[in-house]
């Protein structure tokens, strides 16, 4: 009998391998499916008529499991999905222009992305289906019969119109093909979700009904018994989420009174039962033990040994709660819906959200309690990342309470305080708390590659300098935070680090200094780089364009290459200006045009502006056109009388020179004066009366030149 039985078990068991479950999911840019196959095996994947068909490298196919395929997923993307009769391939109906893009996700599991638009170019998975082709192209030439669910927009251009002869015959007319009609459509209604049938009443009492042939007929759908029309595209408030109950959540319950060496031992005891069967009832007490103790992955692995994902609702929040406590991302959380509920299943929800929605979408009193209640070494573990959704949610307050409940904790850890008082001050914009917070993290956990990137960002507000110490820090983290979850953000800030050292090339030389790393590192450039190392990165070739960088860093850039005498440069970093930007953008752009001789450019850009910087700039631009009246004039707006004076030498007037100024400039005006009208020397007096002034005038002009202060050279 024993025997008996083990062989029935064995036949189970090899049956229930060659079964693939399909599971799917809804994105926004993109449909999901996950195929389960009974193990590691070839695959192959190829276009058919209808869309696209897969199959196993293997003499039989499995059986496909598509029961809960269209529970998660509408009809837009994927339009049917069905195993071949003839061959056992699995034949996908695509409704819309998209491509599949397939991957093994791990040895013997297969994931299919289905993408709007062409496929990339050479993609290998666009040649014909090499499957059971004969087989798909027989179900494409099939009629397919009618699918009460089907989407509409997918059959609307199949389904013919049949076009009706007006006005209608007179005398007896059949009713039958426009009621069949009618049935038909309010079925699809209600499929859609735009009609609510309801079983009708006891008719009222009314006249009888005038059966008389008509030469035509009007239908019209008003508030009829049994029939009520909604709108399932009403912009009303979305359903209530079906929350968990708070008992299946109870996570301080589920340990509270027990050491954590004997949690432990009993999640490890009992859970097999007679004949080595698995006892559904130890493993989810075993689960519980191991969640409270924040054994995630041990949880996990344990719930996975009644292996009926899917079918039961406790154990799937189970297995969403284990991958949340370590921490990790689950596309296909029960949480999803649960984010306004009551009690923990807010806080769970919020763990399984990448971010918090703003508004009163989140129940934030809800998540809180919960967090407060976890048992303490949660609160440490969870407690910084729930508090950075809150900080993104520009909820500082909440922040506050978190930080202050793991502050409270036993065994508290000062560095993890510090770094989160850190980042909340970077997210209030106090750069200067901020440093000092990050600078008490790195100082007691030196080795903590958050502390160093919130340190980093922290001087990245004030452009303050930054020691060597930090760099060599992130340098020695970059090789170990590769791949995980904090190497993007130490990329970053070792870029970063290398330009608030003084290692400006280094940075741009820095193969992680693209995006938004490299607009911050020109910023940091414009400010801290020496002169050398900024014209090596700011002077661009000629036919190269300037990097996305905010308008800001643009304008600091271009208004030190004109300061460096490089007015070509910084027009590149300007770009076009015209009359609709700010003042300070209008004169930088016309100083620059100064400074390549477009001095017509320079007046047009200052049109409109009357400040006195502006009127000095427009002065210098007419004395490059000749115009001296209109420099004149425009220096005299500015009120600097010296500097009108000025422009008499320039009219040949050194007569009119201002008496006040120094004596070299009165010895220069005296050497430079006419000779006196009724000279009467011949050719050779005259000629040696202009001798002697050129000599006098070349003495004045030397001795004005070496009365002005030369330049400092740095």
């Amino acid at each position: 009998m024993i025997r008996a039985l083990l062989i029935l078990v064995a036949l189970a068991g090899q049956a229930a391998a060659q079964t693939a479950r399909v599971l799917s999911g809804e994105h926004d840019d993109f449909t999901r499916l996950v195929i389960e196959l009974p193990g590691p095996v070839g695959w192959t994947l190829g276009r058919t008529e209808t869309g696209y068909g897969f199959a196993i490298q293997a003499d039989t196919q499995p059986q496909y499991d598509l029961a809960g395929v269209w529970q998660r997923i509408p009809r837009t993307r994927l339009a049917s999905l069905e195993a071949d009769p003839g061959g056992g391939a699995l034949v996908m109906g695509l409704g819309c222009d998209c491509h599949v893009f397939p991957f093994e996700y791990r040895p013997g599991v297969v994931v299919l992305d289905i993408k709007p638009g062409p496929a990339p170019a050479g993609s290998a998975f666009e040649a014909p289906f090499a499957g059971a082709v004969s087989s798909v192209a027989e179900m494409a030439e099939k009629p397919a019969a009618y699918d009460w669910i089907a989407s509409r927009k997918t059959e609307a251009g199949a389904r013919p119109t049949a076009t009706l002869p007006l006005p209608l015959e007179t005398g007896a007319v059949s009713l039958e093909p426009l009621r069949d009609e009618l049935l038909e459509q309010i079925a699809r209604g209600a499929a859609d979700g735009i009609v609510d049938m309801e079983l009708p009443g006891k008719p009222p009492k009314v006249a009888g009904v005038d059966r008389t042939a008509l030469p035509w007929s009007n239908i019209s759908i008003g508030a009829e018994p049994g029939l009520m029309v909604t709108d399932a595209y009403d912009d009303g408030p979305p359903p209530d989420p079906v929350c968990a109950d708070p008992a299946q959540l109870d996570l301080p319950a589920w340990g509270r009174e027990t050491a954590p060496e004997d949690l432990l031992a009993e999640a490890r005891s009992g859970l097999y039962g007679e004949f080595d069967a698995p006892d559904p009832q130890a493993i989810r007490q075993a689960v519980r033990r191991l969640l409270f103790l924040g054994f995630g992955a041990e949880a996990r692995q344990t719930v996975e040994l009644l292996g009926i994902a899917g079918q039961d609702r406790e154990l799937d929040l189970l297995r969403s709660m284990a991958r949340l406590v370590d921490g990790e991302a689950d596309p296909q959380t029960p949480f999803a819906d649960m984010l306004g509920c009551e009690g923990p299943a807010a806080l769970w929800a919020a763990l399984a959200r990448d971010r918090l929605p703003p508004g009163p979408d989140a129940n934030r009193d809800a998540i809180l309690q919960a967090f407060l209640a976890l048992p303490a070494h949660l609160r440490r573990h969870l407690g910084p990342i729930l508090a950075e959704k809150f900080l993104a949610r520009d909820d500082a307050e909440a922040a506050r309470m978190i930080r202050d409940a793991i502050e409270r904790t036993p065994q508290a850890d000062p560095a993890t305080v510090a770094l989160m008082d850190a980042r909340a001050e970077l997210e209030g914009g106090d750069a200067m708390a901020a440093q000092a917070h990050a600078e008490a993290a790195v100082a007691l956990d030196g080795d903590r590659a958050a502390g160093l990137v919130a340190l980093v960002e922290a001087h990245l507000l004030t452009l303050d300098p930054l020691g060597a110490e930090p760099v060599e820090a992130l340098l020695a983290l970059r090789g170990e935070s590769a791949g995980a979850s904090e190497g993007a953000g130490v990329d970053r800030a070792t870029v970063l680090a290398l330009a608030l050292s003084g290692q400006t090339v280094a940075a741009f030389r820095d193969p992680d200094a693209v995006g938004q790393v490299l607009a911050d590192l020109w910023r940091v450039a414009a400010g801290r780089a020496s002169d050398d190392d900024f014209l090596t990165e700011a002077v661009l070739p000629a036919t190269a364009s300037p990097p996305s960088v905010s308008p800001e860093t643009a304008f600091a850039v271009a208004d030190r290459l004109l300061a460096l005498g490089f007015p070509d440069a910084a027009q590149a970093w300007l770009g076009p200006s015209t009359r609709d930007d700010p003042p300070e953008r209008r004169r930088l752009a016309a100083r620059s045009a100064l400074g390549v001789g477009d001095a017509r450019g320079a007046i047009a850009l200052t049109e409109g502006l009357r400040d006195a910087d502006t009127e000095a700039l427009r002065a210098e631009a007419l004395l490059q056109l000749g115009d001296l009246p209109g420099a004149e004039k425009a220096l005299a707006a500015t009120g600097d009388t010296a500097a009108s004076a000025r422009i008499g030498p320039w009219k040949g007037d050194w007569a009119a020179l201002d008496p006040t100024l120094p004596g070299p400039w009165q010895r220069t005006a005296e050497g430079l004066a006419a000779t006196p009208a009724g000279d009467s020397s011949g050719p050779l007096g005259r000629g040696e009366q202009a001798i002697a002034a050129s000599a006098t005038s070349r003495a004045a002009i030397e001795a004005l030149l070496s009365s002005v202060v030369a330049p400092s050279v740095e």
